[in-house]
């Protein structure tokens, strides 16, 4: 088209406009071409040219039709704003920001330059101001969903998660954008523990996802991530009447049963979900712990090698050959542990099979354990390291039931193996004695205590007690308390010592053999589901171990006496989240044993 005159022009800048706004950009880059070659310094066209750049992802151009447009209108803010993200794209977050300013001193406040600086300070990491702006575009419009949106992911990302919880709130009621943000809001409500809400946003999600099988499982996942098992339960057998052969929703079922304690139940789902996912560690590992956990050892046992291919679980492969069940007599055996440190005192037990079947026995193990178990009868020698060996023969500490054929009625094939250091023993009875109120030396039971397992173990939110839970046993007359706590909250117990008989050793513990030691001096240990419970099992020392209704297959069902601690009394929950039944349990328990020892 021919420009002749300004009647001309504008009819050919409306064409550019109309072919922008249809998104044919090709077709508008050639309207604004014919402008500005008729007009060089029409800053409109220029600006214009820019924006088309950008849907044609020639970031280098728009930026110089941008510039072009700026020396011509440097009073127009748009241009500041378009400019600042332009160098937001380019990754220059700080020549983006001036810009982004420059353009509220312009024009004032607006949301969408208030949600431009939002991002770019979200990218060049300033979360907190971030989030100041997102509040500022939200506040001059409250429907802006991007602004709301990216609000609710920073308070996660800042752990402020009644904010978080409040913006997918608001998200939420600006209307229904993804399955992925209608689970966002379901996670952060059920982390910032908003029940009534969470119960009606998972309502309005499940009556959207009537016929959505695939929907129902990634709720269902979300909720059992959430620890909603009650929740994830029902929505993964709703699943399940539309697509019964859907191995996640079998295995997301699975799940939440076992977490609720209904491990019977569980396994015809694992079954199922192993049957439909035959490749999948997870399902396939599960299914081994729900066999072990209800006895079926032979086939549990079999199963558990799925744990070595899970993605998080990288124990050592030494260079040597893997045992498979041969014999060992005249054989040198690396016996290879894994996992936490309770799990290597508890299966250090099978050195002394391997070395009554005429084995010789080394230990591969974690530091904190090598000397406590260097002890063990029928080990050689121990390492922390990989030895240059060489091996006839290598397992880790977990495979060997498989390929011992081990049942319950083995496990007695080592007891009290593992005895403290006289030299400690007798330093550390010498500080608990003075620390004891003369009076209470020979008539006071003493009393061990762990209430917490590592913070960083998969399932310590639910094993692990607060301390104040323990106050009704600790005002019983008659027993003097040892807290033997290590870590974070070792020194916890501390504040209580003015108001009862309770003592505090964790901070003078240096490893498990003053651990050890300290179980030599006193009646009793009470501990939940930790190393030291392990510790006093493998020594012999009376143990109460108070164990959660999602407890680890070790434990079995239904049953307090442990088949691998004949000196470990158990203590079930019944209902998850529920300690003060056990609690009280314990403390009658506590009662009634001080009756007959006395007798």
């Amino acid at each position: 088209m021919a420009i002749e005159n300004e009647a001309d022009l504008d009819a050919l800048v409306k064409r550019a406009d109309a072919h922008f706004a249809a998104r044919r950009m090709i077709d508008a880059a050639a309207c604004y071409r014919q402008v500005i070659a008729f007009q060089p310094r029409d800053a409109y066209a220029l600006h214009r040219m820019g924006l088309v750049s950008v849907h044609l992802d020639d970031l280098d151009r728009a930026r110089d039709y941008i510039e072009q447009a700026l020396q011509l209108a440097p009073a127009r803010a748009e241009l500041w704003e378009h400019a600042g993200i332009l160098a937001a794209l380019k990754g220059n977050h700080e020549s983006a920001l001036a810009f982004y300013y420059r353009a509220i001193r312009l024009s004032g406040s607006t949301a969408s330059l208030h949600r431009n600086l939002g991002d770019c300070l979200r990218l060049a990491g300033r979360p907190t101001e971030a989030l100041y702006h997102y509040d500022q575009a939200i506040r001059i419009e409250p429907t802006l969903y991007h602004a709301v949106r990216s609000a609710a992911c920073l308070s996660k990302e800042l752990a402020e998660v009644q904010k978080a919880a409040g913006y997918w709130l608001h998200a939420w009621a600006l209307g229904w954008s993804s399955l992925q943000d209608g689970l966002a809001v379901v996670s952060a409500l059920a982390e910032a523990g908003r029940d009534k809400e969470l119960r009606q946003i998972l309502r309005q999600i499940r009556e959207r996802l009537t016929r959505d099988a695939e929907g129902l499982q990634s709720l269902a996942t979300v909720l059992n991530r959430n620890d909603r098992y009650a929740d994830a339960l029902i929505v993964a057998k709703e699943g399940l009447a539309i697509a019964p052969e859907h191995g996640s929703l079998h295995y997301n079922a699975a799940h939440a049963l076992c977490m609720l304690g209904r491990v019977s139940e569980s396994l015809t789902h694992c079954e199922e979900a192993a049957r439909l996912l035959p490749e999948s560690p997870p399902v396939q590992f599960r299914l081994a712990t729900v066999q072990l956990a209800l006895g079926n050892f032979e086939q549990g046992w079999k199963q558990y090698k799925w744990l070595y291919e899970m993605p998080d679980v990288n124990p050592p492969h030494p260079d040597f050959p893997e045992w498979q069940g041969e014999q060992v007599a005249g054989s040198h055996f690396l016996l290879v542990g894994e996992q936490g440190r309770g799990d290597e005192i508890q299966c250090v037990r099978f050195a002394a099979w391997l070395h009554n079947g005429g084995a010789i026995v080394d230990l591969l193990v974690s530091e904190p354990v090598a000397a406590l178990l260097a002890r063990v009868p029928g080990v050689r020698s121990v390492f922390v390291t990989v030895p240059r060996g060489p091996y006839d023969y290598w397992c880790h500490m977990l495979r060997m039931p498989e390929r011992m054929e081990l049942d319950l009625n083995m496990l007695p094939i080592a007891t009290n193996y593992l005895v403290a250091l006289p030299e400690k023993v007798c330093r550390w009875q010498s500080r608990i004695d003075a620390m004891m109120v003369d009076g209470l030396r020979q008539t006071s039971r003493r009393i061990g205590l762990v209430w917490a397992g590592s913070s960083i173990h998969p399932n310590d939110r639910n094993r692990s007690i607060q301390l104040d839970a323990f106050r009704s046993m600790f005002a019983l007359p008659g027993f003097t308390w040892f807290s033997l706590q290590k870590g974070e909250d070792e020194q916890a117990s501390e504040a209580m010592e003015a108001e009862f008989d309770l003592y505090t050793l964790g901070p003078a513990i240096e490893d498990f053999d003053d651990t050890l030691a300290i179980l030599q001096s006193l009646d009793l240990l009470i501990s939940v589901d930790t190393s030291v419970a392990h510790l006093a099992g493998a020594a012999g020392k009376p143990v109460w171990t108070l164990i959660s209704v999602c407890n680890d297959w070790r434990w079995m069902k239904k049953r307090s006496d442990s088949p691998w601690y004949p000196s470990m009394r158990l203590f079930r929950q019944r209902e998850l989240g529920e300690w003060a039944p056990v609690i009280a349990e314990v403390r009658n328990a506590l009662i009634e044993w001080c009756g007959e020892t006395t007798a």
